[in-house]
C-alpha cells in the first residue's frame, strides 16, 4: 500500500495529514504557510519523498448540491499540476462538509485556540484523508465495489 497524504488546498495555507506506512490510519498533521501555488508544490514534494508517499488525496470543494464552483475549479488545476510534479497518484475527494466538522470537532477548545484557522485547516485535512482511507478499507472488503462507483472522487496520474 504506502503511505497516503491528505491535503486541504488553501491559497495562504495547505492543511497536510499522512498516513501511517500501511495506509490505514492518517496522523502526521501540519500547514503549510504558502504565497503560491508553486511553493505549495515544491514544500509537497519535498515531502512526498521525505516520507515516501505513494499516493496524495486532495479535498475538492463540491457546492452541497455537488456542482463544481470556482474553487473546485482551482483545486482540480492544482492537483494536476500537483500530480505532475510528484510523479505519484492524486485524488480529488469529496470534501464537502469537512471543514464545518472540522470546526464542530474544535468546539471543544478554548475560543482563542478556536480561532486559528491553521487547527481547522489541520482537522480538515485529517477528515479528508482519513474518509478516504476509510472508504478504500470498506470497499476492497466488498466483493465487487469499487471507490470510483460512487461518484465522490477522480484520479490524476502522476507521471514518475
Amino acid at each position: 500500500m504506502g503511505r497516503v497524504m491528505g491535503i486541504d488546498f488553501g491559497t495562504r495555507r495547505v492543511g497536510v495529514s499522512i498516513s501511517d506506512p500501511g495506509g490505514v490510519v492518517a496522523g502526521n498533521p501540519s500547514v503549510l504557510h504558502v504565497r503560491s501555488q508553486e511553493q505549495a508544490i515544491t514544500e509537497i514534494r519535498e515531502l512526498v519523498t521525505r516520507e515516501a508517499v505513494a499516493e496524495i488525496v486532495v479535498g475538492l470543494p463540491l457546492s452541497l448540491d455537488g456542482t463544481s464552483g470556482p474553487q473546485a475549479e482551482k483545486v482540480t488545476s492544482f492537483a494536476s499540476k500537483l500530480s505532475s510534479a510528484c510523479g505519484v497518484k492524486v485524488t480529488l475527494w469529496d470534501e464537502r462538509l469537512s471543514t464545518a466538522e472540522a470546526e464542530r470537532l474544535l468546539l471543544g477548545l478554548s475560543k482563542r485556540a478556536r480561532k486559528k484557522k491553521e487547527k481547522r485547516d489541520i482537522v480538515a485535512a485529517l477528515l479528508i484523508l482519513q474518509s478516504f482511507l476509510s472508504r478504500r478499507v470498506n470497499t476492497t472488503r466488498q466483493e465487487g465495489s469499487r471507490p470510483e462507483e460512487n461518484g465522490t472522487h477522480s484520479e490524476l496520474n502522476g507521471s514518475p
